[in-house]
Order: structure tokens, then sequence, then C-alpha cells
């Protein structure tokens, strides 16, 4: 009877010293598990649109190094107790292979029900969230092999800085527009190409300006319309009367080039062609110093006025020509 009442008490003991333990795995899976769930429809749903700032955009992207490190840090959690005698690098690279191919499945998921194209650095951010947990998360064989971890965190920092570069050179570029204002676009610092669209046919100028040291160079293909758009500056032109901005034509022949402005309300009129405002400008060879008087802006869309107040972008484009062409864009800034 003793016995039985010492066996009794020697199991009572070791439940009361394991189960604090067994209760903080317990919830921390929960709390892993509700992030998870509460972070997968983000991934087909929801998240920047087109004209969305740009370290909204680049923030958002850095959401899957955020949800795989917490995916990473649930499976560590789980197999905890099962793994201890593999060695770190093969637990290593069983998750990483596990996260390769759920990100490449998450990509292919969202191709076919949320319109989204594959984009492969998803899929390296998904990789590096990976990395990261595992490099930092709580291991029982991190104190026995300490020189593998100290090389993987290294290696992950170094995969992280990259990731970071796009929202740092966001918040720059875009605290540097609101410093330049009423300055839309001048080329004089280093990320103001990312402020228009179509970056691959754009190239800095430092020979042919107009203003300043650097200007913008830009290629026009034989596309039915080639050009690109200025998306990212402040878009209050309220109490402004003209719009300035240089082109240079480097061809031997006039080129006719079409500017166009829109506000945010753009888009609730099915962006119809007389919602906006549209001009044409023929170039002659050399630079052309043009003006747009923003009265005219105003007035442009058809049945209502244009929310000077939220202006969205400004496009430049060419219709349907014969050959390849470039042009050279410099200075565009607001008068009153």
């Amino acid at each position: 009877m003793a016995l039985k009442r010492f066996a009794w008490q020697e199991f009572f003991l070791f439940f009361l010293s394991t189960a604090p333990m067994k209760l903080i795995h317990i919830r921390k899976t929960i709390f892993l598990s509700l992030l998870l769930l509460i972070g997968l429809p983000f991934f087909f749903y929801g998240g920047p649109s087109y004209h969305s700032a740009r370290s909204f955009q680049a923030a958002w992207n850095l959401g899957h190094i955020l949800y795989f490190s917490l995916f990473t840090a649930l499976l560590l959690t789980l197999i905890e107790k099962k793994v201890t005698t593999w060695p770190p690098l093969r637990v290593f690279i069983s998750l990483f292979a596990l996260v390769l191919g759920l990100g490449v499945g998450i990509e292919f998921l969202q191709s076919i029900t949320g319109g989204r194209s594959p984009d492969m650095e998803d899929v390296v951010r998904n990789q590096i969230g990976c990395m990261l947990a595992f490099a930092f998360f709580p291991q029982p064989q991190r104190s026995q092999h300490k020189n593998f971890f100290s090389l993987l965190k290294t290696i992950a920092i170094l995969c992280l800085l990259p990731a970071l570069c796009p929202v740092t050179q966001a918040l720059i570029d875009e605290q540097t527009a609101r410093f330049q204002f009423p300055v839309l676009a001048d080329f004089e610092t280093p990320f103001e190409k990312s402020r228009w669209m179509n970056t691959r046919q754009l190239n800095n100028e430092k020979s042919l300006v107009r203003h300043g040291a650097g200007a913008l160079r830009v290629q026009l293909s034989t596309a039915k319309y080639s050009g690109t758009t200025l998306f990212h500056f402040p878009e209050n032109w309220q109490g402004f009367s003209l719009l300035h901005w240089s082109a240079y034509n480097p061809q031997p022949e006039a080129l006719t080039l079409t500017l166009r402005i829109n506000d945010t309300e753009h888009k609730q009129h099915s962006s119809a062609y007389d919602d906006r405002f549209n001009k044409k400008f023929i170039l002659q060879p050399g630079w052309n110093d043009l003006v747009v008087n923003l009265k005219q802006v105003r007035h442009a869309p058809k049945g209502r006025t244009m929310d000077m107040q939220h202006i969205e972008s400004l496009g430049l484009f060419v219709v349907q020509q014969d050959k390849s062409k470039e042009i050279i864009l410099d200075h565009f800034y607001l008068t009153r």
C-alpha cells in the first residue's frame, strides 16, 4: 500500500512539474495556428492596388516573410520531440523543401483563383521567412550545434537585407516627393524613376537634360500604345494654375505625344477616355518646353469636374509607331 501511495505521489509530482511546460507548448501551438489561419486569406484577397503607395506595396510583400516565419515556427513546435535525433541540417533541409513546395503551390492557386500572376520573388521571400525562423526560433539542438546556427543566422540576415531595400527606397522617395512638391519629377534624386510605370522602358539620362543634372529616357515600342505613367506624387493640385514639363525628341521628324491626367474618381467611371484630360502635343526635334492650363484639366471629364485635390496619375504615350523610338523627359512642376 505504501508503495502504491509512493508511486501515485511520484506521478502527481511529475505531472505538476511537466504540466506548465505542456500548457505553454499547447498555447504556443494554438496561437501560431490562429495567426496562420487569419493570414491565409490575404494570399488570395485584399492587398495593395495598382495605384497604392510604393511603401505599402513593398511592406505587403514582406508579409510573405512574416507568414512563413510563423509557419516554420509552428512546424518546429509540432516536431520538437520527434526529430531530436536528426542533425539540424537534415531538419532544416526538410522544412526548407516543404516551404518551397507550399509556396509554389500558393502562387499557382493565386494564378487560377485570384487573377494574379505567379511571382518568384514571393517564393524567395517565403524561403527567407523559413530560414529566419529556423535560425532564431528556440530549439533543443541549438546548444549542441552553435556553429551551424550562427552560420545560418548570418546567412538569413544577409538574405533579409535586400528584401528590406524596396521598403526603404520607397519611404525615402515618398518623403523626397513631398519635400520637392510642387515639382513632380526632376530626376535629380536616386529613386525617382520608381515613380513611373514600365520601368523596363526607362533609363536615367545624364547627358541630354533640360534642368539640373538628370532626365529620363523613355523607350517607345511599336505596340498600339507605348509610353509611361507617373503615379507617385502629392495628389493635391488645388490652387495651382499651370503644369510645366519638357520633352526632347531625338528623331529628325516631329512626333505626336499624348498627355493624359486623371483623378482617383476616374476608375469609378470605368476609366473612360472622356472622363479624363487628354491632349496631343507635337514634339519638334530637340527640346520642347510645354505648358498645360489646369483649368482645362479640371473641366476635361464629361459631365463632372475633375477633383484637383486627388489627382492620381499623369501618363504620356504614343500611338502605333512604325518603328521603335524614344523621348527624354525632364522637369515636371506646377505653378500658381
